[in-house]
């Protein structure tokens, strides 16, 4: 039983880290990106921008046009491939379903 709590903490705490919500990115106080990229607050698609926690913390790095172009190396990102967006413009960490951008 003792486990079960711990790791159920531990989930909890993992999700706050990972998942933090903001209306701007000076609100992402807890969201560390590597060196040269910066913290963006993302927003889903059809809330608007600025919507009082409507968006999530994340990481940018490099400009971009399509999705392609923050694969492997081209953008200094810490997350698989197959989540990596172009998103305004600069490469990130997709933390909603962002279809088509």
């Amino acid at each position: 039983m003792r486990f079960l709590t711990t790791a159920i903490c531990f989930i909890a705490c993992l999700g706050l880290v990972f998942c933090e919500p903001c209306s701007t990115a000076d609100e992402c106080t807890a969201t560390s990106c590597n060196i040269g990229n910066r913290v963006v607050c993302q927003f889903p698609t059809g809330v608007t921008v600025g919507t009082i926690n409507g968006g999530l913390c994340t990481c940018e790095h490099s400009t971009c046009l399509s999705a392609s172009e923050c694969y492997g190396v081209l953008a200094n990102l810490n997350c698989p491939d197959n989540i990596r967006h172009c998103y305004d413009n600069g490469c990130i960490c997709n933390r909603f379903d962002v279809v088509g951008r």
